[in-house]
């Protein structure tokens, strides 16, 4: 899934309300780990949804409002003070912080990402589990990196993916990749915010037809920031 495909299926809010398909949703996830503007999205419709959550669920003071022709008990609450004033008020500040700090962001790095940017990056080829050596990286905060990977490839495997695990061993993110894909060396973008200093394991793993997953090959990389 492309960036264009994920705005076209309105791909955050179904995510976030699980009506993606089981396809679509693992394409989804291996798409916005690398977009940082669909990452970015995503955590800010997840903010709102669950701010939004928290003020419906406070208790109300009950309050009378003249019944409306045609509108539900549902729909009349919404407009009583009691109700409607919290709500509202937790709208214009969603709008102003959108308005002030996330779509200036966003214009940001929209405007980045269109233009040419060398972008650090660690190369994990033939450096697997018995390698000793831990390779480093450097890089500075909220900025993205590459890490480019070979995959240990079989004709038994219907497909593979790739996590990512901090140094407390904690899973940050993981990305599916098709037979084609894993054919040549694997180039990641990891958004800054998607990795941990210090210590991280890339953990590769094999998907058999009967739904098992083999690991395959583990690398780990040392990531500093300054």
């Amino acid at each position: 899934m492309d960036h264009t495909e994920a705005i076209r299926q309105s791909a955050v809010e179904k995510y976030l309300l699980d009506e993606l398909g089981p396809e679509d949703r693992e394409a989804f996830e291996g798409h916005f780990f690398t977009c940082e503007e669909c990452a970015a999205d995503l955590r800010m419709t997840a903010l709102l949804m669950e701010q939004f959550k928290q003020e419906l669920a406070r208790p109300r003071i009950s309050s009378v409002a003249a019944a409306r022709p045609g509108w539900s008990a549902a729909f009349q609450a919404f407009f009583r003070p009691a109700f409607a004033v919290p709500v509202l008020a937790l709208l214009l500040v969603v709008v102003g912080f959108q308005n002030l700090v996330v779509f200036p962001q966003l214009k940001q790095k929209t405007a980045l990402n269109s233009q040419p940017q060398v972008l650090p990056s660690v190369s994990l080829v033939g450096g697997g589990s018995r390698a000793a050596e831990i390779r480093t990286l450097t890089i500075a905060p909220q900025r993205p990196f590459l890490l480019f990977v070979d995959i240990p490839t079989d004709t038994s495997f219907t497909g593979y993916q790739c996590l990512l695990y901090g140094p407390s061993g904690k899973l940050l993110w993981q990305i599916p990749l098709s037979s084609e894909q894993a054919a040549n060396t694997v180039t990641i973008q990891v958004p800054s915010d998607s990795a941990q200093a210090g210590v991280n394991t890339l953990v590769v793993q094999g998907k058999s037809p009967n739904g098992s997953e083999v690991v395959l090959v583990k690398y780990r990389f040392l990531l500093q920031m300054h």
